[in-house]
Protein backbone atom coordinates (compact mmCIF):
# COMPACT_ATOMS: atom_id res chain seq x y z
CA UNK A 1 0.00 0.00 0.00
CA UNK A 2 3.00 2.15 0.77
CA UNK A 3 4.68 1.56 -2.29
CA UNK A 4 1.42 2.27 -4.00
CA UNK A 5 1.25 5.89 -2.49
CA UNK A 6 4.76 6.91 -3.21
CA UNK A 7 4.59 5.82 -6.95
CA UNK A 8 1.25 7.72 -7.03
CA UNK A 9 3.10 10.84 -5.45
CA UNK A 10 5.69 10.52 -7.49
CA UNK A 11 3.99 9.71 -10.98
CA UNK A 12 1.42 13.23 -10.16
CA UNK A 13 4.59 15.33 -9.85
CA UNK A 14 5.16 14.94 -13.24
CA UNK A 15 4.56 16.95 -15.90
CA UNK A 16 1.80 16.20 -18.61
CA UNK A 17 5.48 15.52 -21.31
CA UNK A 18 7.56 13.64 -18.58
CA UNK A 19 4.16 11.56 -17.64
CA UNK A 20 3.00 10.35 -21.35
CA UNK A 21 6.97 9.67 -22.30
CA UNK A 22 6.92 7.03 -19.47
CA UNK A 23 3.55 5.61 -20.60
CA UNK A 24 4.87 5.94 -24.07
CA UNK A 25 8.29 4.30 -23.10
CA UNK A 26 6.48 1.41 -20.64
CA UNK A 27 3.66 0.83 -23.07
CA UNK A 28 6.59 -0.08 -25.89
CA UNK A 29 8.31 -2.50 -23.71
CA UNK A 30 5.41 -4.41 -22.33
CA UNK A 31 5.19 -7.43 -24.97
CA UNK A 32 1.29 -8.11 -23.54
CA UNK A 33 0.41 -4.75 -24.61
CA UNK A 34 1.86 -5.25 -27.75
CA UNK A 35 -1.85 -5.69 -29.28
CA UNK A 36 -3.19 -2.57 -28.25
CA UNK A 37 0.01 0.34 -28.10
CA UNK A 38 -0.66 1.98 -31.14
CA UNK A 39 -4.35 2.57 -30.39
CA UNK A 40 -3.78 3.52 -26.91
CA UNK A 41 -0.89 6.06 -27.29
CA UNK A 42 -2.76 7.56 -30.21
CA UNK A 43 -6.30 7.72 -27.85
CA UNK A 44 -4.35 9.43 -25.64
CA UNK A 45 -2.32 12.08 -27.59
CA UNK A 46 -5.32 12.75 -29.39
CA UNK A 47 -6.88 14.72 -26.52
CA UNK A 48 -7.17 18.23 -27.47
CA UNK A 49 -6.29 19.74 -24.64
CA UNK A 50 -2.95 17.84 -24.11
CA UNK A 51 0.55 20.10 -24.79
CA UNK A 52 2.66 19.89 -27.78
CA UNK A 53 4.93 17.76 -25.48
CA UNK A 54 2.64 14.88 -25.24
CA UNK A 55 1.87 15.08 -28.44
CA UNK A 56 5.52 14.75 -30.10
CA UNK A 57 5.98 11.89 -27.51
CA UNK A 58 3.35 9.47 -29.78
CA UNK A 59 5.50 8.15 -32.95
CA UNK A 60 4.80 9.70 -36.04
CA UNK A 61 3.65 6.33 -37.67
CA UNK A 62 1.21 6.17 -34.60
CA UNK A 63 -0.34 9.04 -35.34
CA UNK A 64 -0.98 8.42 -39.63
CA UNK A 65 -1.87 5.38 -38.82
CA UNK A 66 -4.43 6.69 -36.47
CA UNK A 67 -5.70 8.69 -38.80
CA UNK A 68 -5.86 6.69 -41.62
CA UNK A 69 -8.10 4.51 -39.27
CA UNK A 70 -10.50 7.00 -38.61
CA UNK A 71 -10.56 8.04 -42.22
CA UNK A 72 -11.70 4.76 -43.10
CA UNK A 73 -14.06 4.27 -40.38
CA UNK A 74 -15.92 7.05 -41.32
CA UNK A 75 -15.76 6.14 -44.80
CA UNK A 76 -17.57 2.70 -43.87
CA UNK A 77 -20.11 3.87 -41.88
CA UNK A 78 -21.32 6.61 -43.81
CA UNK A 79 -21.76 3.48 -46.83
CA UNK A 80 -23.53 1.11 -44.64
CA UNK A 81 -26.24 3.97 -44.11
CA UNK A 82 -26.63 4.53 -48.09
CA UNK A 83 -28.24 0.60 -47.75
CA UNK A 84 -31.73 0.52 -46.42
CA UNK A 85 -32.06 -0.24 -42.65
CA UNK A 86 -34.79 -1.33 -39.92
CA UNK A 87 -36.21 -0.17 -36.88
CA UNK A 88 -36.68 -2.83 -34.58
CA UNK A 89 -40.77 -2.63 -34.87
CA UNK A 90 -40.08 -2.93 -38.67
CA UNK A 91 -37.84 -6.14 -37.72
CA UNK A 92 -41.32 -7.26 -35.76
CA UNK A 93 -43.13 -6.58 -38.67
CA UNK A 94 -41.01 -8.55 -41.37
CA UNK A 95 -40.85 -11.70 -39.01
CA UNK A 96 -44.44 -11.58 -38.55
CA UNK A 97 -44.16 -11.61 -34.77
CA UNK A 98 -47.28 -10.94 -32.88
CA UNK A 99 -45.68 -10.28 -29.08
CA UNK A 100 -46.75 -7.15 -27.89
CA UNK A 101 -43.21 -5.64 -27.37
CA UNK A 102 -42.19 -4.60 -30.71
CA UNK A 103 -38.55 -4.52 -30.18
CA UNK A 104 -37.95 -7.89 -28.19
CA UNK A 105 -37.49 -9.90 -31.50
CA UNK A 106 -34.58 -7.63 -33.13
CA UNK A 107 -32.99 -7.47 -29.68
CA UNK A 108 -33.36 -11.16 -29.32
CA UNK A 109 -31.98 -12.24 -32.16
CA UNK A 110 -29.22 -9.27 -32.25
CA UNK A 111 -27.93 -10.37 -28.86
CA UNK A 112 -28.07 -14.00 -29.78
CA UNK A 113 -26.00 -12.49 -32.94
CA UNK A 114 -28.06 -13.93 -35.49
CA UNK A 115 -28.53 -10.17 -36.16
CA UNK A 116 -26.08 -7.07 -36.62
CA UNK A 117 -27.78 -4.20 -35.08
CA UNK A 118 -25.90 -0.73 -34.03
CA UNK A 119 -27.71 1.90 -31.55
CA UNK A 120 -27.66 5.14 -33.43
CA UNK A 121 -29.38 7.83 -30.61
CA UNK A 122 -30.82 5.39 -28.41
CA UNK A 123 -32.65 3.26 -30.91
CA UNK A 124 -31.18 -0.17 -32.66
CA UNK A 125 -31.03 -0.24 -36.90
CA UNK A 126 -31.12 -3.45 -38.44
CA UNK A 127 -29.47 -3.66 -42.34
CA UNK A 128 -32.52 -4.73 -44.01
CA UNK A 129 -30.29 -7.43 -46.39
CA UNK A 130 -30.66 -9.70 -42.99
CA UNK A 131 -34.39 -10.38 -43.84
CA UNK A 132 -36.36 -12.57 -45.89
CA UNK A 133 -40.20 -10.93 -45.45
CA UNK A 134 -41.04 -13.89 -47.73
CA UNK A 135 -40.18 -16.45 -45.33
CA UNK A 136 -40.97 -14.26 -42.41
CA UNK A 137 -37.42 -15.02 -41.15
CA UNK A 138 -33.76 -14.07 -40.73
CA UNK A 139 -32.04 -15.54 -43.88
CA UNK A 140 -30.14 -18.46 -42.64
CA UNK A 141 -26.65 -17.64 -43.47
CA UNK A 142 -27.02 -14.55 -42.31
CA UNK A 143 -27.49 -15.80 -39.46
CA UNK A 144 -24.34 -18.46 -39.60
CA UNK A 145 -21.97 -16.02 -40.89
CA UNK A 146 -23.02 -13.25 -38.20
CA UNK A 147 -22.48 -15.57 -35.55
CA UNK A 148 -19.03 -16.89 -37.19
CA UNK A 149 -17.87 -13.12 -37.99
CA UNK A 150 -19.30 -11.63 -33.93
CA UNK A 151 -21.07 -9.53 -35.19
CA UNK A 152 -22.61 -8.64 -31.44
CA UNK A 153 -19.41 -7.33 -30.56
CA UNK A 154 -18.00 -5.96 -33.97
CA UNK A 155 -21.68 -4.80 -35.78
CA UNK A 156 -20.01 -1.63 -37.83
CA UNK A 157 -17.31 -3.86 -39.07
CA UNK A 158 -19.63 -7.12 -39.85
CA UNK A 159 -22.12 -4.73 -41.16
CA UNK A 160 -19.33 -3.67 -43.43
CA UNK A 161 -18.03 -7.08 -44.35
CA UNK A 162 -21.43 -7.76 -45.94
CA UNK A 163 -22.40 -4.64 -47.84
CA UNK A 164 -18.41 -3.86 -49.32
CA UNK A 165 -18.19 -4.91 -52.74
CA UNK A 166 -15.89 -8.11 -52.83
CA UNK A 167 -12.90 -8.79 -54.77
CA UNK A 168 -14.21 -12.17 -54.70
CA UNK A 169 -17.12 -10.99 -57.13
CA UNK A 170 -17.80 -9.52 -60.18
CA UNK A 171 -19.28 -6.37 -61.01
CA UNK A 172 -19.09 -4.84 -57.65
CA UNK A 173 -21.67 -7.33 -55.94
CA UNK A 174 -21.10 -7.86 -51.95
CA UNK A 175 -22.34 -10.49 -49.84
CA UNK A 176 -25.52 -9.15 -49.41
CA UNK A 177 -26.06 -8.94 -53.09
CA UNK A 178 -25.63 -12.46 -52.36
CA UNK A 179 -27.94 -13.23 -49.60
CA UNK A 180 -30.62 -10.92 -50.98
CA UNK A 181 -30.63 -13.30 -54.03
CA UNK A 182 -30.63 -16.89 -52.41
CA UNK A 183 -28.97 -19.50 -53.66
CA UNK A 184 -25.50 -18.60 -53.18
CA UNK A 185 -24.85 -19.98 -49.32
CA UNK A 186 -22.20 -21.70 -50.00
CA UNK A 187 -20.04 -18.93 -52.20
CA UNK A 188 -21.17 -16.43 -49.25
CA UNK A 189 -19.49 -19.31 -46.56
CA UNK A 190 -16.55 -19.26 -48.25
CA UNK A 191 -16.02 -15.58 -48.20
CA UNK A 192 -16.32 -15.26 -44.94
CA UNK A 193 -13.58 -18.11 -44.25
CA UNK A 194 -11.58 -16.41 -46.40
CA UNK A 195 -11.73 -12.54 -44.27
CA UNK A 196 -11.12 -14.76 -40.97
CA UNK A 197 -7.87 -16.00 -43.47
CA UNK A 198 -6.71 -12.70 -43.54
Amino acid sequence: MGIDHDLGAELRALSDGEFFAILAREVANRESMSSVRDALLSLVASGPTLSASVASAVPAHVVSESIARARTEATARRAIFDHPHLEASDVADVLRSRVSNRRSPAGRLRERGDIIGYEIGGRYLYPSFQFDAATAQVRPVVAEINQLLNATHDPWGVSSRWISPSGWLPDGQSPADLAAEGGQDDRIRAIAHDLLAD
